[in-house]
């Protein structure tokens, strides 16, 4: 693996409960994916009159140990495989003075006209390259709970309301949350739906209790782990709106899914499953469900929802 990126956990990055925002995540590892494509020769590909770029159009993330203010942060880097127009890469976030891994993201690349977003072929030279970089990724990036079967094709805001699919989020993406090129950055296919799920009140209720009654909130909802799938990026001036809902749960993890969608034409534009659990704020390790309460929640889960 090659190093992609340095940096620190800023404490104005690390949310209410006290560690590195998921949306953060995602905004270091694209900082990587930059790096990665100077690695190939595409020094350009994120600078103006780019003619080629990297997008992603598939991600998958699992989140391994908390990151809290300050921490030193290393980001490494291999290639798995690739195509005619495509790579996979997988980068391990590390607490650099643990030599521990924080975070692992798989990421599936289009090599993409920057202006269309349209994949076509990598030139022979940067194959060549790719080819240099290929390698095996570690054992714990892959995914553990994530569901391994083809994205679902029918996400909208008509087959949302069949579902009875609930509203968690709606919102604009604003000039400061769009790329070079004008479509929305990765780093809020999470930020968009990690500002919102709080809303999900089937999803975490322990959590809506304690923010609809006052009372001190000993738990809070964690990340585990998170699929990303791109259907249209959107770009800066349009909006969005989150129909979610749970897909599943057992005694330790719950299952979300959220589904955004264009507000006018009910279209997809990114889907999300979400691997969650409940966080213990005092001893910082997950708790899990008793059994009345996961009773009442599987009979919230919407069969059928995938991501």
């Amino acid at each position: 693996m090659i190093t992609l990126w340095r940096g620190n956990a800023n404490a104005w990055e690390c949310d209410e409960l006290g560690h590195l925002n998921v949306r953060f995540y995602l905004a270091k590892a694209w900082e990587a994916v930059e790096a990665l494509s100077e690695t190939l020769g595409m020094r350009a590909a994120f600078q103006p009159g780019a003619t080629a770029t990297l997008i992603a159009r598939e991600i998958d993330i699992r989140f391994l140990a908390e990151v809290r203010p300050g921490a030193p942060l290393a980001i490494h880097g291999v290639i798995t495989g690739f195509d005619e127009a495509s790579l996979t890469a997988v980068l391990v976030v590390e607490h650099a003075a643990l030599a521990r891994t924080a975070a692992t993201l798989r990421l599936r690349l289009d090599h993409a006209d920057p202006l269309t977003a349209r994949p076509f072929p990598w030139s022979a030279r940067t194959r060549a390259q790719i080819e240099t970089l290929i390698g095996d990724p570690p054992a714990e990036s892959a995914p553990r709970s994530l569901s391994k079967t083809a994205p679902v094709s029918d996400v909208s805001l008509a087959r949302a309301d069949a579902l009875g699919l609930q509203e968690i989020g709606r919102g604009r993406i604003n000039p400061q949350d769009a790329d070079r090129f004008g479509r929305m950055r990765p780093e809020f296919l999470l930020g968009k739906a990690s500002g919102s799920v709080v809303h999900l009140n089937g999803g975490f209720p322990e959590q809506w209790e304690a923010y609809r009654t006052g009372a001190a909130l000993d738990v809070a909802s964690a990340l585990l782990e998170a699929r990303l799938v791109m259907r249209h990026w959107p770009v800066a001036g349009e909006g969005y709106v989150i129909r979610s809902g749970l897909a599943g749960a057992n005694r330790n993890v719950r299952h979300l899914v959220h589904w955004v969608c264009d507000p006018v034409s009910g279209a997809a534009l990114w889907s999300m499953e979400g691997v969650g659990a409940l966080l213990d704020l005092e001893t910082r390790r997950l708790r899990p469900v008793e059994p009345d309460a996961l009773e009442s929640l599987q009979a919230k889960a919407v069969s059928g929802l995938a991501v």
